[in-house]
């Protein structure tokens, strides 16, 4: 399954996921104020047959409640993967394995691309002021080794020419492209702007 695919199939789930907890929730609440949505406000949670089974088999609630845990463990296991960062640790620039494997990391290539836009940025914004690197580029480099995707973070002062910044980006995007001697590198710049005078 493709990145595209997967992210839509996240979002789905998670708003499926929302939309039972939110008419969960709201039953709940009304139940508890009173309203007859699920019964009386009195009535038993679980059915009377529910509780003689339950009585006649001991292992019931056990089960039910590791059923309910594992089913916890791997709803905290997928959503603590959707906040991982999509990375790859290196990239693979043999296109052909069986005359061998090239490997570069995929840190140092992204830190070299930071560096190639710093200095562009250079250009189009004025020298004062300038904070920390890092504060300002991210490249981050992200699919597969052999198919990677590059992600690159901007921040410009409001004084600087976004026209300018642009070209500067496409520039280093396709000496990084060069070279790692491939064509296809597909890419995502988001720019944003900061204001530095008041």
């Amino acid at each position: 399954m493709s990145h595209h695919h997967t992210a839509r199939a996240n979002r789905i789930g998670l708003a499926i996921v929302g939309l039972v907890l939110l008419l969960a929730g709201a039953a709940a609440l009304a139940r508890g104020l009173g309203l007859r949505v699920l019964g009386p406000r009195h009535d038993q949670v679980v059915s009377q047959q529910v509780a003689a089974y339950a009585a006649g088999h001991p292992w019931f609630w056990p089960a039910l409640a590791v059923l309910a845990l594992v089913v916890e463990l791997l709803a905290l296991r997928w959503f603590l993967l959707q906040g991982r960062v999509d990375t790859i640790r290196y990239l693979s620039l043999e296109p052909d394995p069986g005359r061998g494997a090239t490997h570069l990391s995929a840190r140092a290539a992204a830190s070299a691309l930071e560096d190639d836009v710093e200095e562009t940025m250079r250009g189009t914004r004025p020298t004062r002021g300038e904070g920390a690197r890092g504060q300002r580029v991210r490249a981050t480099l992200g699919g597969a080794p052999t198919e990677p995707r590059l992600s690159l973070a901007v921040v410009l002062p409001d004084e600087a020419d976004p026209a300018a910044a642009r070209q500067g980006v496409h520039r280093a995007v396709t000496r990084l492209r060069q070279s790692l001697e491939t064509e296809h590198l597909p890419t995502v710049v988001r720019m944003h702007t900061i204001r530095t005078h008041f």
